[in-house]
């Protein structure tokens, strides 16, 4: 068939808008919420390869959704912040992989990870590997800490998690024993900081840093300005912009 003489539009309801006119989008709220439902089941399911893509794909497109009210312009802003945090959390997940055998730096990576801003379900996970992280290495301060924050968590009460419960009971009991750290970490667990998304370390609040200006990424390297932000893969880092307009 051949091509329309009038474009499809998106505020053509009431006749033709002429120059006012604006372009019909492909994507709607509906497809970011589906991606991030489906990262979030992956990342659940330990498929965390999956999941990074999944979160990937809503932070690209993400640009191309017209926000239809102020209220889902900022789901959608907040959906950046939600994508930035499982792609970082995912990253470090994979980075414990290839430290195990180093017990300062998997015990730093675990601990890192507890901080990505997680749903609930998912922090569980985080915590349940830190704890076991730092008691088998002898970070007894650092188990005790996890344990007592995966003791917090209200999923925690659950039969399904009743085995966990007792596992981290003793594992806060016996820490709180031996009352130490076997290694000196770069962590502080009672200061506010921010996860450099290149080297998985600590920017402490104060710190200088560079910041990607789309997701929100932190590096403390000046090395990265000026280059493509490693997490959303397509903004530059350290340029000062507004950011995501939503078109509301």
């Amino acid at each position: 068939s051949g091509s329309m003489a009038i474009p499809l539009m998106r505020n053509d309801a009431g006749g033709y808008p002429g120059t006012d006119s604006l372009p019909r989008t492909s994507l709607k709220m509906k497809h970011l919420v589906a991606g991030l439902r489906m990262g979030y089941k992956y990342f659940q399911g330990g498929k965390f390869n999956d999941a990074k893509a999944a979160f990937s794909k809503v932070l690209a497109d993400v640009p191309m959704v017209v926000a239809d009210s102020r209220g889902e312009a900022n789901e959608i802003k907040e959906m950046l912040e939600i994508c930035r945090e499982y792609i970082t959390a995912v990253r470090i997940k994979a980075a414990m992989s290839g430290v195990a055998a180093d017990p300062v730096r998997s015990t730093e990576l675990s601990a890192y990870f507890t901080h990505c801003n997680l749903q609930p379900v998912h922090l569980l996970l985080a915590l349940r590997s830190a704890m076991g992280t730092a008691f088998k290495h002898k970070n007894f301060i650092l188990a005790a800490s996890f344990a007592r924050r995966l003791l917090e968590l209200p999923d925690m009460n659950s039969e399904r998690n009743a085995d966990l419960r007792v596992k981290a009971t003793k594992v806060l009991q016996k820490s709180e024993q031996m009352a130490r750290n076997e290694h000196q970490l770069n962590y502080n667990e009672n200061a506010t900081f921010a996860i450099d998304c290149k080297d998985f370390a600590p920017i402490y609040a104060g710190e200088p840093s560079v910041k990607c200006s789309f997701c929100g990424s932190q590096y403390k390297d000046e090395s990265t300005r000026n280059k493509i932000c490693i997490t959303c893969g397509f903004c530059v880092a350290g340029v000062d912009t507004i950011g995501l307009v939503t078109g509301v």
